[in-house]
């Protein structure tokens, strides 16, 4: 199960059940740049080794722009 938001919720429920055996995995890299504990840091953190780097499709009705997801993974 991914340690995201919900899969923490869904590890912690399947692993009621003593006879599951539940992985938690966390797929991003340590927290040691400085601006991922700085208040709004995460602001100037949109690309780069912090972020996955998603966007979207070209949008159609937007002149086919493409805007970028920011996740973080840490």
């Amino acid at each position: 199960v991914g340690a995201g938001p919900a899969g923490c919720v869904l590890a912690n429920r399947l692993s009621e059940d003593p006879s599951n055996s539940v992985l938690l995995l966390e797929a991003g890299g340590k927290d040691w740049h400085p601006l991922i504990h700085m208040p709004a840091g995460f602001a100037k953190m949109t690309k780069g080794i912090a972020s996955w780097g998603w966007s979207t499709v070209p949008q159609k009705h937007m002149k086919d722009r493409v805007f970028w997801y920011t996740q973080a993974k840490v």
